[in-house]
């Protein structure tokens, strides 16, 4: 159980983790239009808001986006066959942990805790700094899982492993980061 919760893409069928991981999106961006939420790079939001298909245009932006760079790494790297197919439908379910995150702004305090953080309003924050470590150890729980998640599912899709993975999925990420704030500008 243990070993499938760590990696699932070794036992998940390619059918089922493109279909979770259009529900994740498709509910993510329900729930980000709702809350008022909107992205601004591959891993940060912001309280921009927006309307419905602003905001799923944006998850489909980041998603293909980091897909076809991290096939483009794949393709490069790999001495296997590498398929977009694979890489695009583990990346999508990869992303899960990332937007199961966001559901701590479904918590009013929260939301009006972390806008203080966006407005600056330090005194706000340091009344608010027990809640704050708080939600940042969340945050982080669920940061750690979604970049493990997406390097497991980048290395079982293109067979790019170990130490040539590691750094050719941290720069096909520090590349679609930097993109996707100029991509994601487009609709906003």
């Amino acid at each position: 159980m243990m070993k499938k919760l760590l990696n699932p893409f070794e036992y998940l069928p390619l059918r089922q983790a493109i279909c979770w991981g259009v529900v994740a999106m498709i509910l993510t961006s329900i729930f980000m239009w709702q809350v008022g939420l909107r992205a601004t790079s591959l891993t940060q939001i912001d309280f921009g808001g927006g309307a419905l298909w602003r905001v799923t245009v944006a998850q489909l932006i980041l998603w293909l986006t980091f897909s076809v760079v991290l096939c483009l790494g794949g393709m490069i790297f790999s001495k296997s066959k590498v398929r977009f197919t694979d890489v695009a439908a583990y990346n999508l379910f990869a992303r899960i942990p990332f937007d199961l995150s966001l559901l701590i702004f479904a918590i009013p305090s929260v939301k009006s805790i972390m806008g203080y953080a966006t407005d600056g309003n330090f005194n706000a924050m340091l009344q608010h700094a027990n809640a704050l470590l708080i939600i940042s150890m969340v945050s982080m729980v669920f940061a750690i899982a979604y970049f493990f998640w997406s390097y497991k599912a980048f290395a079982v899709a293109t067979n790019v492993k170990n130490g040539k993975g590691v750094a050719v999925f941290f720069a096909s990420y520090v590349l679609s980061y930097t993109a996707s704030i100029y991509l994601l500008r487009l609709v906003a």
